[in-house]
């Protein structure tokens, strides 16, 4: 995750400034990834990825019957 702040800083006290933040927010990021999941959001990720599966079996599925019908 990039952000403006820390592209280009112009000193050393911004780029100490910059440093501290970025350790910061990456601390923050490793928090939020090792939180433990709920059961909620396990069930909502299966559901998308069942979703996704049977989008792509039908758009390849339409592909291939165009494909077959010309």
């Amino acid at each position: 995750m990039r952000r403006e702040v820390y592209e280009r800083p112009k000193n050393e006290i911004e780029q100490q400034l910059a440093r501290h933040n970025l350790e910061k927010d990456m601390a923050q990021d490793h928090r939020a990834s090792i939180r433990p999941v709920s059961p909620g959001h396990v069930r909502r990720l299966r559901a998308e990825r069942w979703g996704l599966i049977v989008f792509l079996v039908l758009v390849v599925g339409c592909v291939g019957l165009a494909i077959g019908l010309s």
